[in-house]
């Protein structure tokens, strides 16, 4: 559902950019028309590829490692405290 929700977004943003961009008034002049063009196509462009970064799923493999690691180091932690109780009580 995610993944889905995600490239629909993608598929939104990319139909948006590509009305918009002929409409926008992109010249190299620093009038506040131009400056909201720019920052509105830098904006899109953000959106764009974050939406592209979470349909990729890049960050899955990531939190799988960690989540393996912190188990290991928790698995490891009670071991050592079993190892220690049993040398109190001998």
């Amino acid at each position: 559902m995610q993944r889905s929700k995600y490239g629909i977004a993608l598929v939104l943003a990319l139909a948006l950019l590509l009305v918009a961009v002929p409409r926008l008034p992109v010249d190299l002049e620093a009038d506040a028309d131009s400056i909201f063009a720019l920052s509105w196509l830098a904006f899109a462009l953000l959106v764009i590829a974050s939406n592209w970064r979470m349909v990729l799923r890049v960050d899955e493999e990531k939190e799988r490692r960690s989540e393996w690691e912190r188990r290991l180091r928790w698995l490891e932690d009670q071991r050592k405290q079993r190892g220690q109780r049993r040398r109190l009580f001998s």
